[in-house]
């Protein structure tokens, strides 16, 4: 399980099917965690109580991962950048292109799904993201 500051957290992948409901599958605890939802937040919701249940489980059949599952501070949620800009279609592709110096072309692209970014190249988008998330979290009225 990923450590983030001392603290364990399950990695999720999200993915969102053709009729909209979003799918989160565990990556990294003992056997297979999976919830869904109609939105993040519901899924959110759906999986802390799936990996609850889970957890419970094990507990009653002692099994030998309990320790490691009680041990989960949290979870990391992970998603494909095309469902991202679906998720969130008022962002213009451009600007966040922009912003994390890419062509706007390319990222169009990344965000269609017609080209996939590399490892490096996601983690400079989700920087250039993650920036423009702290700069308006930083307004008042």
């Amino acid at each position: 399980m990923q450590q983030i500051t001392g603290e364990v957290f399950v990695k999720v992948f999200v993915e969102r099917t053709d009729d909209g409901t979003f799918w989160g599958t565990t990556q990294n605890l003992p056997g297979v965690v999976t919830a869904f939802g109609q939105t993040i937040d519901e899924l959110k919701s759906n999986l802390k109580v799936a990996v609850d249940d889970y957890l419970e489980v094990g507990i009653e059949l002692a099994e030998p991962w309990v320790d490691e599952v009680k041990a989960v501070k949290g979870f990391e949620f992970k998603m494909d950048i095309s469902w991202f800009f679906d998720l969130v279609p008022y962002l213009k592709i451009g600007s966040i292109a922009g912003r994390a110096k890419i062509n706007p072309s390319l990222m169009r692209q990344y965000a269609t799904g017609k080209a996939n970014a590399s490892e490096s190249r996601l983690k400079q988008i989700e920087k250039a993201i993650n920036e423009l998330g702290t700069e308006l979290s930083s307004v008042s009225f």
